[in-house]
């Protein structure tokens, strides 16, 4: 097998050679930027509701207990989006840059929101937006 297995891929970067660089059609780095902050906004509001109303279910007495559970719940909302994009991102990236892409300027997360995937032949595939962007 001439590729590594993905869970090696982590310990070892792969090499961003510019003279391989091929023009990818991709979104706007604003656009991902846009995409990232709204998806961990609404994962943290989510998570944030679902926790105040667990609370409410146990019926406390104080309203400080529903802030304080709605508090934990947008952190942890936020933290387990960002991990999750991180943890996509990493993988989309590799693959991206193995594709022949330019990954300048973007980070782990934005990868973690754009489309697209590595095809069989090598070549970066995108499919169809219904929005045509990521906004």
């Amino acid at each position: 097998m001439s590729e590594q297995r993905r869970r090696h891929l982590r310990n070892t970067p792969t090499p961003v050679v510019p003279a391989n660089f091929v023009h990818i059609e991709r979104p706007a780095n604003r656009s991902l930027g846009v995409a990232v902050a709204g998806l961990v906004t609404l994962s943290a509001l989510a998570l944030a509701v679902v926790f105040a109303l667990v609370a409410f279910l146990f019926t406390p007495e104080g309203t400080v207990v529903y802030v304080w559970a709605a508090a934990a719940g947008a952190a942890l909302g936020a933290a387990a989006a960002l991990s999750a994009l991180r943890r996509s991102g990493r993988s989309r990236r590799e693959d991206f840059v193995r594709c022949g892409g330019d990954p300048t300027g973007m980070s782990d997360l934005m990868f973690g929101v754009m489309r697209g995937r590595r095809a069989a032949g090598g070549t970066w595939e995108v499919p169809p937006q219904g929005s045509g962007d990521y906004v």
